[in-house]
């Protein structure tokens, strides 16, 4: 028993004297009045039980960021198994990971750590985060200590301030082991002074700052995007230097420049020999436009129209953010989707909407549906839908889809799902599409064929969807000969025109392929086609085989290693195979209302286009042409897509279906009109604002300017700023963040700019519009900035010395370093809690008296009861009749009481009256 706080039982002795005092009409009330006062000044006094000692809690923080050396997770690894091993039963081990991000690898517990596998982002830092989802891990008034393994580097917030204050209030002690990259002899770009933005024609310099620990002699090169401007060799001293570049601004736009140097010897960190900075030129930007002609008529229409476009194939571009913000529009041209890729489509959906830009798509039978774009990226931002309706279809299908359930399967991928649940849902996808005129199968194989749903007309499809979704993965690889096999067994009965089998396969373990071209043969005599979905890439060891299966089979061949895009990829599929969308006969179209708010006239079509792409206008979308035939189908649809502007003109502008629109005299006007309203306005903020941005410390501080002279303010609320953020490969995120005012005349936000990423600001004003700034990036990711390793040592040894923590040498002797706390178990609650049940049972005695009369705990004596008993005997003993006498004569009847009698009781009730009376009052 402990008792937290004994200099409250002074008042003991006051509360004996005061129940002394205080006087109560019976013995029980002052024993609960005597015991309610006790517990409260116990719980006062803080009573509590001492339990066994507490669990103590480890926290091992694993810097696993680029700035660490290659072999450092191994490393990490092997720490934590040797702390892991000397835990005692009653300890926990926990572990944390952390890069751009902080990740909980292992929560608190007693079981030994699997490996590292949560997603940080390695290209930054934030060692301060990573300490406090640490410090969050270690319960509240329980001893724990935090292991770092990292080289000190840190990003975003100093540790030093936030994060060891924190562990020091809580008395947990930061330990650390620095793990760091050599960075002996290492030459590096420190920075590239370049000006932001730039007027055309406009000559420039940029200049590379270089820090080598000696003299040396360095090679470099100096790029504007894949163009080499300069290159050759110079020496550079021990210390700072600096490389000058010029350049003259051509065309408006975004560039990205370049430098690269290398040393004559091994250079530990290469990755900061490069550097890249992006320079805006101002002025109106040019048009992308993306086709893969060689020479493409529709280039030459809208340049004589007085356009400025830029021509591309579909792989010259990278679709990064940087690259795409030196453009006003995109103009698609009869691409399929495949060529532009899913990191291309999601780029460009997102640009297009949070940037202001434009998206124009024309039709042909590369494009829409036929193209590969229904239910991809850019579907959304259409202003026409693709989807199968069924008043539309003609022929029924029957299709049979072979899925892939090897072992495989089971890998997980990111959103904590797996390669299974994902190709499960590409086959509900499948459908999902069909209607009640269809046939539908399902076989599952792995080294045999297990069928989920045998072909039948899409009737119940609640059904089979529960059972597909409930498909798990099997074991070894797919047999690809007995899927086709008993796929087409179970087409051979149906009842449909159309036949069709999409097999699912992993493109590096589809084993067994047997007979299949045989096979494939009797398939095309039955008409029935194979289309192959392989996870993987072109060049997996099974890739050429699913190739010839899907050439074989006549059907379509996709590879993904994404395994998100298998629902779009088996929906693009059946999209083709269910109906063509391309309607390839001559039609005439009719232009609307539409046309004007478009192009600002009635433009009249007099020739018919040669084909189209069957589409539906969207709700809201605006309509400006229209085909005459039984389908009434948009061939010009236009919206805005949130800020930007979307453009559909579903006819083929140059190829075999244009048709003899192409000899009309206006189709130049025509079309480049539509391509005008695309791009836009060039977006010029009014003359009494500027907007600019600066990049300081790896933040990108965006300010707007207002004109000190002006009268009043230029917009209702405070300006946003949407912020872009993009790395090659990945999806961009989106964030939007308020202005707010710096001075009386100027706002600002701050935006954070994070490794490799490219940065896109684009700031809203109320009453004006939307105007975009050039894009910003760092030169190369903060993980590989100049460092040395008395920096690193230096912010470790701060986090040490504010917590009590020191240097682990030994790992499995931190268990040793916990403090061995008692664990107390408070008894406040439970007194407190027994004094108000105790309170109650006195409130109810004193009102009902229930529990004396029960016990029969009456006060012996009280001054009232003696009173009452003294005047009850005394008035007996007057009022009972005298013996009777022995003498004969009859006895005279009694006499009543007399007066002073009855005085005598009437005074006796008085005083019991006041007693009572005084008693009341004293209590109250």
């Amino acid at each position: 028993m402990e008792v937290l706080h004994p200099v409250w039982l002074i008042l003991f002795f006051p509360l004996i004297v005061l129940l002394r005092v205080w006087q109560l009409p019976s013995r029980l009330l002052l024993a609960l009045r005597f015991a309610v006062l006790s517990l409260i000044l116990l719980s006062m006094c803080g009573f509590a039980v001492k339990l066994r000692m507490q669990a103590s809690t480890v926290v091992v923080v694993a810097d696993r960021s680029r700035s660490m050396p290659l072999d450092s997770e191994s490393r990490h690894k092997e720490a934590i198994d040797l702390i892991q091993a000397s835990k005692a039963s009653d300890s926990n081990l926990a572990v944390v990971s952390f890069g751009r991000t902080a990740a909980i690898e292992q929560s608190p517990q007693s079981g030994k750590f699997a490996g590292f596998v949560s997603e940080i982002h390695d290209d930054a830092s934030d060692l301060n985060g990573a300490i406090e989802t640490a410090l969050a891990l270690i319960p509240q008034d329980s001893p724990g200590r935090v292991l770092l393994l990292s080289d000190g580097g840190w990003t975003g917030k100093d540790p030093s301030a936030a994060a060891a204050a924190q562990a020091a209030t809580r008395s947990i002690a930061l330990d650390y082991r620095l793990t760091q990259r050599d960075s002996t002899n290492d030459i590096v770009i420190t920075h590239v002074d370049a000006p932001h933005v730039v007027a055309p024609g406009e000559s420039f310099m940029l200049a590379a700052w270089i820090s080598s620990p000696i003299q040396d002699e360095v090679s470099f090169e100096f790029m504007r995007g894949n163009q080499r401007l300069a290159s050759g060799k110079r020496k550079v001293p021990s210390g700072l230097s600096r490389l000058v570049f010029r350049d003259k601004a051509t065309q408006p736009g975004t560039h990205q420049y370049a430098v690269r140097i290398a040393g004559t010897e091994t250079d530990p960190v290469p990755e900061n020999n490069t550097a890249k900075v992006l320079v805006g030129i101002h002025g109106p930007r040019p048009i992308l436009h993306i086709t893969t002609t060689s020479n493409s008529a529709l280039a030459r229409l809208l340049q004589a129209g007085g356009l400025n476009v830029k021509t591309a194939s579909p792989s010259a571009c990278w679709w990064s953010l940087d690259e795409l913000s030196g453009y006003s529009a995109v103009l698609v041209e009869n691409v399929l989707a495949d060529k532009i890729g899913l990191y291309g489509m999601e780029n460009l959906a997102v640009w297009v909407k949070e940037t202001g830009a434009g998206f124009m798509m024309t039709g042909g039978k590369h494009a829409f549906g036929p193209g590969g774009y229904f239910k991809s990226p850019l579907e959304p931002i259409m202003p026409v839908s693709m989807e199968l309706r069924r008043e539309h279809r003609k022929l029924s299908l029957a299709i049979v889809v072979a899925m892939d359930r090897s072992g495989s399967m089971s890998m997980p991928v990111s959103g904590g799902r797996t390669k299974m649940s994902l190709a499960n849902l590409a086959t509900a996808e499948v459908l999902d599409m069909l209607s009640p005129m269809d046939e539908f199968g399902v076989v599952a194989v792995d080294s045999s064929p297990h069928i989920i749903a045998n072909l039948s007309s899409v009737e119940n499809s609640t059904h089979v969807r529960s059972k597909i979704l409930r498909i798990s993965p099997g074991g070894g690889g797919i047999f690809v000969y007995e899927a086709l096999f008993t796929a087409s067994k179970m087409l051979l009965n149906a009842e449909a025109g159309t036949r069709h089998i999409i097999l699912f396969a992993d493109a590096a373990d589809s084993e067994e392929p047997g007979q299949y071209r045989k096979l494939l043969e009797k398939c095309r005599t039955a008409n029935i086609t194979v289309s192959v979905v392989g996870l993987g890439t072109a060049t997996d060891v099974d890739a050429e085989l699913l190739r010839d299966i899907a050439r074989r089979g006549e059907g379509r061949c996709f590879f993904t290693r994404n395994a998100e895009e298998l629902p779009r990829l088996f929906a693009q599929d059946t999209f083709v195979v269910a109906r063509s969308t391309f309607v390839d006969e001559p039609v005439e179209v009719r232009a609307t209302g539409g046309m004007v708010t478009l192009t600002g006239k009635q433009h009249h079509i007099p020739y018919p286009i040669g084909g189209y792409n069957l589409c539906y206008i969207r709700p809201d979308a605006i309509l400006a042409a229209v085909t005459e035939d039984e389908y009434k189908a948009p061939v010009v649809a236009a919206w805005q897509a949130e800020v930007g502007r979307v453009l559909c003109y579903t006819g083929e502008a140059d190829g075999d279906y244009t048709g003899t629109i192409a000899g009309w005299k206006g189709v130049g006007d025509f079309l480049a009109s539509l391509v005008r309203w695309t791009a836009g306005d060039s977006g010029n903020l009014p003359g009494e604002m500027l907007l600019t941005q600066k990049v300081k410390n790896g933040i990108n501080v965006v300010e707007l300017h207002l004109n000190p002279e002006r009268q009043g303010e230029p917009f209702r609320g405070l300006p946003s700023a949407t912020v872009l953020r993009g790395i090659v490969g990945q999806k961009p995120t989106v964030a939007e963040t308020k202005l707010s005012w710096t001075s009386a005349d100027s706002l600002a936000v701050d935006i954070p700019i994070h490794g490799s990423e490219t940065v896109l600001a684009t700031v809203e004003i109320s009453g004006t519009g939307h105007y975009s700034l050039p894009p910003i990036c760092l030169p190369y990711s903060p993980e590989f900035n100049l460092a040395t390793a008395e920096s690193g040592l230096e912010t470790m040894e701060r986090l040490a010395q504010a917590t009590d923590g020191k240097t682990r040498i030994n790992f499995s002797a931190i268990w040793d370093d916990l403090p061995r706390q008692p664990r107390l178990l408070a008894l406040k609650p439970w007194l407190l809690i027994a004094a108000l049940i105790l309170l109650l049972v006195e409130i109810l005695e004193r009102r009902t008296g229930l529990i004396s009369m029960r016990r029969g705990w009456r006060k012996a004596g009280t001054k009232t009861q003696r009173i009452l008993r003294k005047d009850r005997s005394a008035d007996q003993s007057v009022a009972s009749p005298a013996p009777p006498a022995t003498q004969a004569e009859p006895e005279e009847p009694t006499k009543p009481q007399t007066l002073p009698e009855q005085e005598r009781m009437i005074d006796a009730l008085s005083r019991a009256r006041k007693r009572a009376s005084g008693r009341t009052q004293s209590e109250r």
